[in-house]
């Protein structure tokens, strides 16, 4: 295929180029949500109501 430029419009291999990488970068920002282990918080306090408190 020959390189066609022209003036007035985007040659439809940088879209479909634009395209690949917007998929690839979807595709890996997805696998790091996913695969992305929360840490555990370091001050975990559990409270315990007293036994005067009256509901």
């Amino acid at each position: 295929m020959r390189w066609k430029i022209s003036h007035h419009g985007h040659d439809p291999r940088q879209i479909d180029l634009l395209a690949v990488l917007a998929l690839l970068i979807i595709i890996v920002a997805a696998y790091r949500y996913f695969t992305h282990s929360p840490e555990a918080a370091r001050a975990t306090a559990f409270i315990v109501p007293s036994q005067s408190v009256r509901w």
